[in-house]
């Protein structure tokens, strides 16, 4: 970022997005497209593309898939490799590695259906260990109004004060992020499919939303909270550097069964998301003849594939943050558009959303590269909005949809 970002980046304000962000994406998803795709009985989100915009876009568009998740099972792949290092003293690429292989035995073996049960149960210990840490924590530094006193007041702001309309546009930025980048994430998509149907869909995913922002703002306080109690702790591992400083054996297993639940619950889901595009509709497009068992082949030998991949790319990069943010800004700048579009524009067509695509790609990568003093993200979205209504209006191939 820029130096408007960096000034937008400090405190609460970097974070906050993240959980709140994150929260707000499963409300919209429930209320304003569970119905309409449950009502098509989609597998994945490209068989919408496909149907909506033909066999080009579509194909377009699930490429856009590929290195969003290479870049989301990277940071989680890291998170993993970082607390497994700071328990056992292994150095941080044997670590990564290992969580590697963890990650990827278990999601291959079960498929969905173990994700989905595994990220039940992880969900649980995450939140049980969050209530433990939290309250210990704030103990120890003295309750809430001798850390308030210690934390300047930045620290607690929800939006930004004094500022600029720049530090504005990051802010939004931040939030659409992940409440608009993930909309159209193939994870999201598959649990709005995989619910018995319309009304849990909708009901489990904005309920999920509520409780994502609730138990989502623990671990951001912890963090804040974290720094007074140990300033010399690293960000990647002071949630385990509390852990081991002020719980007892057992309650640290608790605390460190949690950080690596959310993450392999994280994980797996992103493992999944692209081998099931990959076996069921970029498969498709190479071999003619494909059967399920084909389908179900490609998409259970992906697995493994895209974590070695993936791999790679945490070893290159070792930075969670940055790898978090570049992958959903992908889907922000390259898949948001023709998704919401697709839905809400019915003169929306297939040369507008391979418009739109990919000059929120270039637009996006332009400022990014050349421009870096501005929101990038925010800016190859609204490209690729205006992009692909205009081309769209001006195409005369209007598919009835």
């Amino acid at each position: 970022m820029g130096s408007s970002g960096t000034a937008f980046n400090k405190g609460i304000l970097g974070v906050i997005a993240d959980p709140f962000g994150a929260g707000l994406c499963l409300v919209i998803s429930g209320l304003f497209f569970a119905k309409h795709f449950r009502k098509k009985n989609y597998e994945t989100i490209v068989d919408f593309f496909k149907e909506r915009y033909g066999i080009t876009a579509a194909c377009f568009l699930s490429v856009m898939y590929l290195p969003a998740y290479l870049g989301w099972i990277g940071a989680q792949l890291i998170a993993f490799g970082y607390i497994l290092n700071s328990l056992t003293g292994f150095p941080i690429m044997l670590s990564i590695i290992f969580s590697t292989a963890v990650v990827l035995i278990y999601t291959y073996m079960g498929g969905m259906w173990a994700d989905t049960i595994t990220d039940f149960f992880q969900m649980l210990i995450l939140v049980a260990g969050l209530l433990i840490i939290f309250p210990v924590l704030v103990k120890s530094l003295g309750g809430f109004s001798s850390i308030i006193s210690r934390t300047p007041p930045e620290f607690f702001y929800f939006y930004p004060r004094n500022t600029s309309t720049l530090d504005w546009l990051w802010y939004l930025q931040a939030w659409m992020m992940v409440g608009i980048g993930s909309l159209p994430a193939q994870d999201l998509f598959a649990r709005t499919m995989a619910a018995k149907n319309f009304t849990v869909s909708r009901w489990s995913s904005i309920l999920a939303g509520i409780f994502y922002v609730m138990i989502g703002l623990l671990p951001v306080l912890i963090g804040i909270f974290g720094r007074l109690a140990m300033p010399s702790s690293s960000g990647e591992t002071i949630l385990v550097d509390m852990a081991l400083k002020y719980l007892s054996p057992v309650l640290i297993v608790v605390m460190v069964g949690a950080l690596l639940a959310a993450i392999m619950s994280s994980a797996d889901s992103a493992l999944l998301a692209p081998s099931s595009i990959i076996g069921h509709n970029i498969l498709p497009l190479i071999k003619k003849d494909t059967t399920e068992q084909d389908k179900l082949n490609w998409c259970k030998w992906s697995v493994p594939l895209i974590g070695i991949f993936s791999l790679m790319l945490a070893l290159y990069f070792k930075n969670i943050y940055k790898l978090c943010q570049e992958s959903w800004g992908i889907l922000l700048v390259g898949v948001a558009a023709p998704m919401i579009l697709g839905v809400y524009f019915k003169r929306a067509t297939a040369k507008g959303a391979l418009a739109s695509s990919l000059g929120g790609i270039i637009i996006w990568l332009f400022f990014k590269i050349k421009i870096p003093g501005y929101p990038s993200n925010l800016i190859g979205f609204f490209a690729s909005m205006i992009i692909l209504v205009v081309v769209s209006l001006c195409d005369r191939k209007v598919k009835t949809y």
